[in-house]
């Protein structure tokens, strides 16, 4: 089988070292190289990951036959917009957007091209969501009352400082962690009827660097299968933290509780250089490119994450923004 060409548009995001590595070492993958208009960044990426650092013409005159969009969240439009124009399927980064006018308009370039639009969420590939998946399906917890979902970690912007910058990013914790839970209870069959938000930005005394961008906070949703849910998006682990942080969505229903940990395999070691928890299940990341890589070759369905399901997370998003500006519950027709 021929190889697929694929390429990186961007490499800001804290996500590219781990698709370049994929991208590097899958056989059926032929990397094109990267585009990055930050030239530092490029240098350190391309000498860190071995791919060639070309202009954004140059790596879509090669005829990608999918793109990684990995750069910072408001500059996702432009690429993907290019990536559509040459007729490249696309894996966008989460939340595909700052705005629902971006998120739109990247929707409507793929459709028009007739390419495939993927969005990053890795989580959907656990084995752990698709048991709870099932058991849901399946009755076995009854009707659900309550999700109660945390998304805790290290600041990224310690990273990549972008993720601090509103005007990148389009928020801070709050953009970066909702996204991921939003997504989940979507894949479940809930629909997000009002949402209400407390995003609260860390004090300059406590951390400077943080100041006046949102850094914990709690998201209450109002579902339109009569269940409530709760988000915690905080960025609230040192970065002294052994590891990247926690993905966990317990369900409480009329027959019973389940808990989910997405990134519960792992192991706890202790060396010279401190404590650090090193996962042993499987890649999700991996899980999601070959999928990605599937719809490329149009080899069996995609179970990956579409626009619509990257648009819907980012409303949830947006709205909790909303009702932190106005003091008050948002609701979300549709």
């Amino acid at each position: 089988m021929t190889p697929v060409r694929l390429a990186l548009l961007g490499v800001a995001h804290v996500h590219a070292d781990a698709y370049a590595t994929w991208l590097t070492t899958h056989p059926g993958v032929q990397p094109l190289g990267f585009s990055e208009e930050d030239p530092h960044l490029a240098a350190e990426f391309a000498a860190r990951t071995g791919l060639a650092h070309l202009p954004l013409k140059q790596l879509l005159d090669a005829e990608p036959r999918g793109v990684i969009v990995c750069s910072e969240t408001a500059r996702h439009r432009p690429l993907v917009e290019a990536a559509a124009g040459v007729r490249a399927h696309v894996l966008c980064e989460k939340p595909i957007a700052t705005t629902l006018e971006d998120a739109r308009a990247m929707g409507e370039a793929c459709a028009r091209a007739g390419v495939g639009f993927r969005t990053a969420f890795p989580a959907r590939f656990s084995p752990g969501v698709g048991q709870l998946h099932g058991m849901l399906q399946a009755g076995l917890l009854g009707n659900v009352l309550a999700y109660s979902g945390v998304n805790h970690s290290v600041c990224p912007d310690r990273e990549r400082g972008w993720f601090s910058d509103p005007r990148l990013a389009g928020g801070g914790a709050g953009m970066d962690h909702i996204i991921h839970l939003a997504d989940l209870l979507h894949l479940l069959g809930e629909r997000v009827r009002g949402v209400y938000a407390r995003l609260i930005p860390v004090p300059e005394w406590v951390l400077p660097e943080h100041a006046g961008v949102d850094a914990a906070g709690l998201v209450t949703l109002s579902l339109a299968s009569g269940a409530s849910a709760t988000i915690d998006p905080s960025w609230s682990r040192p970065g002294s933290y052994p590891r990247w942080g926690h993905l966990r969505l317990d369900v409480t229903g009329t027959r019973g509780m389940q808990s989910l940990d997405v990134f519960a395999e792992s192991l706890s070691v202790t060396g010279t250089t401190g404590r650090h928890w090193f996962g042993y299940g499987p890649d999700l990341n991996a899980l999601m490119l070959a999928d990605f890589l599937g719809l490329c070759t149009g080899e069996g369905p995609s179970l990956g994450a579409d626009w619509n399901a990257g648009y819907e997370a980012l409303r949830v998003v947006l709205a909790a923004y909303r009702s932190q500006e106005q003091g008050q519950a948002v609701r979300l027709g549709g």
